[in-house]
């Protein structure tokens, strides 16, 4: 069956992008409607009783223009609506949001079926978190090669990752058993699907020290191992059923703080990433220089690099960014807005935290964390997020 012709006002949109070099069919056009990458044709009255005509929306030639430049068959329309909004493009924000929930809470759980009704999801958590564990674990390292060489390196040079004025707080390690990736990740499965319920403050803090060089300082990991009047991370709340964790699936959180963020938020998690990435490689090779002037008898008048290593070994946060920067230096689309999702989350956690411990030291936050985190939990700060959103009991 022949298709009908293309409307008058498709028919400009197609001129007006063949003037900037595309070349859109009619069919594409319907097909990037058809999945939300394209507003329809605006309807306006032609007056007189003459019906009505259709006009293309401002927004529209830009949109067709990428989207000639980045369709190709078997592109998901989910990738193209994350990648063009991410450039700044004005994809429908139906289509916008719906992408983002798809994938940030895309843990690549293949294994993941819901527990029987009368089963115990703890023992279920449990299950899952081994079985992917023992299918993925393999297939990824505890640290990247140029972390555990830059460690090796500062060993050498005859730098202590044990700092004397940081020894009285650290207690030493609650658990001296050997940690691998397989934990890595059978930890983060059960802090996924159990929230605080299946993580301890042991666990997190375990993470923290496999994560360290041998021997460190881990100032963080004890305040969790030995805490204070017994309180935990799972106990800090508002009063008010804002809790600064989930306390069960952790999905559902991420879900309510992908749907609760504006646009401009969303895309500044999403370039939050890329900035992550230069600043991982930017540390690294800040660090590398600074070695290398030490070896040569040159040593600079600061080491602001080294400075912010050893930030992150005693506070954790930063090592574990750095980790996720360079085992993944070019993220597929995908993995790249699960990435911004969990930035999106910390700075939301961030807000809490100020909401829950008022007299805290959040002036220390420019300093000890990286710019591009810093600089996304001030916008999440700002109204319509605000601090007050958050998991309720």
């Amino acid at each position: 069956m022949a298709r009908k012709q293309p409307s008058a006002a498709d028919t400009a949109l197609i001129a007006a992008a063949g003037e900037r070099g595309a070349a859109p069919t009619p069919t594409q056009l319907e097909r990037w409607r058809a999945a939300g990458l394209l507003p329809r044709n605006e309807q306006h009255g032609a007056g007189q009783g003459r019906g009505s005509v259709s006009t293309v929306p401002a927004e529209a030639v830009d949109l067709v223009v990428w989207l000639s430049a980045h369709s190709r068959p078997g592109r998901r329309p989910s990738d193209l609506a994350l990648e063009a909004f991410g450039a700044g493009l004005p994809i429908p924000e139906p289509t916008v949001r719906a992408a983002w929930l798809a994938a940030a809470t895309d843990f690549r759980l293949d294994a993941l079926r819901e527990p029987a009704k009368d089963a115990d999801r703890s023992d279920w958590i449990a299950d899952v978190a081994q079985e992917l564990a023992a299918k993925h674990g393999g297939k990824s390292v505890l640290l990247p090669q140029r972390m555990r060489d830059i460690d090796a390196r500062i060993a050498a040079a005859g730098i202590p990752f044990a700092l004397p004025e940081l020894a009285p707080f650290d207690k030493g390690a609650y658990d001296t058993e050997p940690y691998t990736s397989r934990d890595l990740l059978t930890t983060t499965i059960s802090g996924v699907l159990g929230g605080t319920s299946e993580l301890s403050d042991i666990d997190i803090a375990a993470v923290s020290r496999a994560l360290a060089p041998p021997g460190a300082t881990v100032p963080v990991a004890s305040m969790l191992e030995y805490p204070e009047e017994g309180t935990q991370l799972a106990d800090i709340n508002d009063g008010h059923g804002l809790t600064l964790l989930p306390a069960g699936d952790a999905r559902n959180d991420l879900e309510r703080v992908v749907a609760e963020a504006s646009l401009a938020q969303l895309r500044a998690s999403w370039q939050a990433v890329d900035r992550m990435h230069r600043w991982a490689l930017s540390l690294c090779d800040a660090v590398e220089a600074e070695l290398d002037a030490l070896a040569a008898g040159q040593p600079p008048p600061e080491c602001p690099g080294l400075k912010q290593w050893f930030f992150g070994i005693t506070f954790g946060l930063n090592r574990l960014l750095l980790r996720q920067a360079l085992l993944e230096p070019a993220p597929p689309t995908r993995a790249r807005t699960s990435t911004a999702a969990m930035l999106l989350f910390m700075a939301t956690g961030m807000s809490r935290l100020r909401a829950m411990v008022p007299d805290g030291q959040f002036e220390l936050f420019p300093v000890l964390l990286p710019p591009f985190l810093h600089q996304l939990a001030e916008l999440i700060r700002q109204p319509p997020f605000g601090i007050m959103a958050g998991v309720r009991g």
